[in-house]
């Protein structure tokens, strides 16, 4: 639990921009300011405020209990985010089925996300701006292979609100099992090298069941995660 805090407030602390990095995590905590602002008795307002930089940078006192609070009504919830952050701090594994994994510094909207990799819809939830935090691609070969319950923890990085990328599908049914029968869901799905027509019916409808928007993107592999580690 302490390396976790002391990671949070480190990269909000370090960060060039303190207000977006508290927002960011607040949001990757899935914590609305309301419910915060309840938490630390303030009105969301300040809250607010610090996120957007309309108050001076906030000192490490307002940023511990900041986090602190956060941590807590995550534990009132059950504790999964902090337990899913203490899996990966606590283990760091050469995971060979991950190609690429990197979190963005500022969120972008799934719009300009799909636009940048070249994507198609094939299941749209009709929310273009929800926020995409990061990626990770994964051969998904090596993943059915190799990987075990744990492993598929560090698939998330830091945070769900993120783009799982599956490179080496043929129809795309055994990606989106895996995602299916995992606790834990990304904000969106690709199927790398794919074309539209050749994904399977039952993969379709676990997106569709999930509510998790399904793309596939023609782009070469090596391209595409060329684009991706361009985005900042």
């Amino acid at each position: 639990m302490e390396k976790v805090i002391t990671y949070i407030i480190g990269d909000i602390v370090l960060s060039e921009n303190p207000g977006n990095a508290l927002k960011k995590w607040r949001n990757l905590f899935n914590i609305q300011q309301i419910e915060l602002a309840k938490y630390l008795n303030v009105s969301p307002s300040v809250i607010s405020d610090y996120e957007v930089g309309r108050r001076k940078n906030p000192g490490v006192n307002i940023i511990k209990k900041y986090v602190l609070a956060l941590i807590e009504i995550d534990k009132e919830r059950g504790g999964h985010t902090i337990k899913a952050l203490n899996k990966i701090l606590n283990k760091s594994p050469s995971i060979k089925a991950i190609l690429s994994i990197k979190e963005y510094e500022n969120p972008i909207p799934l719009k300009e996300f799909v636009d940048l990799i070249d994507g198609e819809f094939v299941v749209n939830t009709n929310n273009l701006d929800i926020p995409i935090y990061g990626h990770t691609v994964v051969d998904s070969i090596k993943a059915i292979l190799e990987m075990n319950g744990d492993d598929f923890y560090h698939l998330y990085g830091w945070t769900t609100e993120r783009a799982l990328i599956f490179s080496n599908v043929s129809t795309g049914r055994s990606p989106m099992v895996a995602v299916r029968v995992s606790l834990m869901k990304p904000r969106v799905v690709v199927l790398q090298g794919i074309d539209k027509t050749k994904i399977d019916k039952l993969a379709i409808k676990l997106a569709e069941i999930d509510n998790i928007p399904l793309i596939t993107t023609q782009l070469d592999l090596k391209e595409l995660i060329k684009v991706l580690n361009e985005i900042k």
